[in-house]
């Protein structure tokens, strides 16, 4: 691809690294038009953690530019399943296959008083956005969002972000996905969140 040969010169040239990773929507072939072009840099060496946003003929670049010193793949687990577009030596081979044994490990399985508190926050935020009131409808916003993520937490799966989590719940578990659905959209009332709450913290 054109542009993505045009993007890697345009961030080798600013940030000068050995090793970069391809991740995201980009990576795995399902970016829409609006997607970002999201980029893992590893240089041999730096002062911190880079965060380079910008919107770069017509689109926007998502680049973390990390010196070698800095990678803790326990924290990279989102560039899993991403592609090496250039590296010094095996490092890009070598992280991607780390992430994969992390990620088939699965997480930390939090304790049971942390996953009662959660189940307990989600009942607790919906007696609050009954209030109808501006505080009650921005914890609505927050607590749907939250309830995403939750639902993986409370089952001791990965949450990889909106767009894979929804898709594995179309794909494995439809009513749970039709209950989001219902619930996140903008005119949804009350009964259709708490019948989603039900579902995320059984």
């Amino acid at each position: 691809m054109v542009l993505l040969s045009s993007i890697v010169e345009e961030v080798c040239a600013k940030h000068r690294p050995h090793t970069l990773i391809l991740y995201g929507s980009w990576a795995r072939g399902d970016a829409a038009p609006t997607s970002d072009c999201d980029l893992l840099a590893v240089r041999k060496r730096g002062t911190g953690i880079l965060h380079d946003t910008r919107k770069w003929r017509g689109v926007y670049l998502d680049v973390f530019v990390y010196p070698e010193g800095k990678l803790r793949p326990a924290k990279l687990l989102h560039v899993r399943g991403g592609k090496v577009l250039k590296q010094r030596g095996q490092l890009g081979d070598r992280l991607l296959a780390q992430l994969e044994r992390l990620y088939q490990r699965g997480p930390e399985p939090l304790p049971p008083d942390e996953l009662r508190a959660l189940k307990v926050w989600a009942r607790k935020m919906l007696e609050r956005v009954s209030v109808g009131d501006v505080e009650g409808n921005f914890r609505r916003a927050w607590l749907l969002t939250a309830l995403l993520e939750d639902y993986f937490i409370l089952r001791n799966r990965w949450y990889e972000g909106p767009k894979i989590s929804l898709q594995w719940l179309r794909e494995n578990e439809p009513k749970v996905h039709l209950l989001f659905e219902r619930a996140l959209k903008p005119d949804s009332d009350l009964m259709a969140l708490r019948k989603l709450i039900t579902a995320v913290a059984t």
